[in-house]
């Protein structure tokens, strides 16, 4: 076989490949073959930076990036002196010595993979989406009506199949009603909605409709079950994908471990290196094992616990602070742009006055002139634990936000109540509305004395309360306070940002002082109006523009 690559002709079998390239002579000079090879590979074959598109296989892309540490090539060489004969065949032997054989973790992030979860309830949309470095996107609740049935005549819900024939039977009639009592409830709200408001004359039709049937939406999804079926779009390297599958298997609710073994089956079509030692009984199935039996461990000591004083949480708490005083962030704040170590520069702050450390403090965070404009990582060392206890929809939201410790929350259940909308109210739903949660907590009470523990989860609604606790840094509550507190914002999250930054304000006010951007003043019933009036000002600038 001739082949033309670097300076040389060559006339080999492709596994013989590595033996092409000889250290004894000068760098050599890549033929005008090996560049066209390169074009369709990477952006720029002779710049200091290029991305891999095109013909760049993922897996090849890995392999090349793995080989880094231990050649002295340009990448670019590497990939031809290497890989350009026999492709994702030497890639594919590659990774599976360094990471099956040498156990190097660090070359599963190397490579990123898109896959789809269908059909998946909201209770498992939250599983799936536990991991830190990972990109999650949902169909939505606040923009979609869930009451459309599938090609089976069946509403969009998850069914347990460790149920039995009676507990089914009980399980679908209940929430065939609940989706029977939310189709019509979103539909009248709807059109309720744009029978008694005006719209605007900047807004055209579309986008009135569009205003209206989300804003009936945000009202009427408390009574959709967590059992309710959505599709999950994620995007992560391949060792976020491999903690994913770990996770789930060890999971006690059976939807998990099902979705767990299928996201593995198909992962292995596309990377098989990769999943090697996924589910090898001394590797993953044994971290499996390990998070079971700890959680377990931890459920029996847990579960006979009794607090006679325990009462229902304020809806926000803020458990814990540090530091005490704001101001003890001003060494950090001047660490990067000093000369002087962290403990030197602690001696010299305390020798000036709290208006100069003030001025510092104040002058870190800057004049900012949109939310996207964040003060740097010293912002990172103060930290506020919350505790919440509010409705699952807005935890569902709030829950995206994975630049947080310690994010966990407590299993779903009615105890803790929920809340009617206005809007459901004036609208004369509430009947209606109630109903939904008394089906809902029968359901709830009979899945729990059948020892259903895991499954009556799926019988709560969106609305019913539940618990949950993490801790945020000063940086972070920044981008998620002022996101979450903007006109789209849904009622529910706004009302949990504002008190989380009235909160904070109270222990650091100058921190909070900072957060310019949060949105006190709008009017809930109006937000999604003047939402959809800036995206249509946006639409309207790029139609310009093109």
């Amino acid at each position: 076989m001739e082949v033309k690559i670097l300076n040389r002709e060559i006339s080999v079998m492709p596994q013989e490949l590595n033996k092409y390239y000889d250290n004894s002579v000068k760098p050599p000079v890549i033929t005008p073959e090996g560049k066209e090879y390169l074009r369709e590979r990477v952006t720029d074959i002779d710049g200091e930076v290029y991305f891999f598109h095109g013909k760049a296989s993922p897996m090849v892309t890995a392999a090349a990036m793995a080989r880094l540490s231990r050649s002295p090539l340009d990448l670019r060489e590497l990939i031809l002196d290497e890989f350009a004969m026999t492709g994702d065949e030497d890639a594919t032997s590659l990774i599976q010595r360094v990471v099956t054989a040498y156990g190097d973790d660090s070359v599963q992030q190397l490579v990123g993979q898109h896959f789809v979860v269908e059909g998946a309830s909201n209770l498992l949309t939250k599983k799936l989406e536990w991991g830190r470095f990972g990109a999650y996107l949902e169909q939505s609740t606040r923009y979609i009506f869930f009451d459309r049935k599938d090609r089976e005549g069946k509403y969009k819900y998850f069914v347990p199949e460790n149920l039995d024939t009676e507990t089914s039977l009980i399980y679908t009639s209940t929430l065939d009603q609940i989706f029977d009592t939310y189709s019509e409830m979103v539909r009248s709200l709807t059109d309720y909605m744009r029978r008694t408001r005006t719209k605007p004359d900047e807004l055209d039709e579309n986008g009135w409709k569009a205003t209206t049937r989300a804003q009936a939406c945000d009202a009427i999804r408390p009574v959709l079950p967590v059992a309710t079926k959505s599709t999950v779009g994620i995007f992560e390297s391949s060792q976020a994908t491999e903690n994913m599958v770990i996770r789930l298997l060890s999971d006690k609710l059976i939807e998990a471990q099902k979705i767990g073994g299928l996201i593995l089956r198909e992962a292995r079509k596309v990377m098989p290196a990769f999943y090697e030692r996924t589910d090898q009984v001394d590797r993953g199935s044994a971290t499996s094992g390990y998070l079971y039996n700890n959680r377990e461990n931890i459920r029996d000591l847990a579960i006979n616990l009794t607090d006679k004083e325990d009462v229902p949480n304020e809806p926000v708490e803020l458990l814990d602070f540090t530091p005490k005083n704001e101001l003890d962030i001003v060494p950090d704040i001047l660490f990067s742009e000093s000369e002087i170590s962290t403990k030197g520069l602690q001696r010299v702050i305390e020798q000036l006055t709290p208006e100069k450390q003030n001025e510092i403090l104040k002058t870190y965070i800057g004049n900012r002139l949109n939310r996207r404009h964040r003060p740097g990582r010293a912002m990172e060392f103060p930290h506020y634990k919350f505790e919440i206890t509010a409705d699952y929809g807005t935890f569902r939201d709030l829950q995206r936000h994975r630049v947080v410790d310690g994010f966990e929350w407590q299993r779903l259940t009615t105890n803790y109540g929920y809340d009617i909308p206005e809007l459901v109210k004036e609208a004369g739903m509430t009947d209606s509305f109630i109903k939904c949660f008394e089906l809902s907590e029968k359901l709830y009470e009979y899945l729990q004395s059948r020892n259903l523990i895991e499954e009556s989860q799926y019988a709560t609604l969106l609305g019913h309360k539940m618990r949950y606790r993490f801790m945020i840094n000063a940086r972070e509550a920044f981008h998620l306070l002022e996101l979450r507190t903007s006109p789209q914002g849904h009622p529910g999250y706004r009302k949990i940002a504002l008190k989380m930054h009235e909160l904070i304000a109270e222990k650091h006010p100058i921190i909070a002082e900072g957060m310019i951007f949060i949105n006190k003043g709008e009017d809930p019933e109006f937000t999604r109006l003047a939402a959809e009036l800036g995206t249509q000002h946006k639409l309207s600038r790029l139609d310009q523009t093109n």
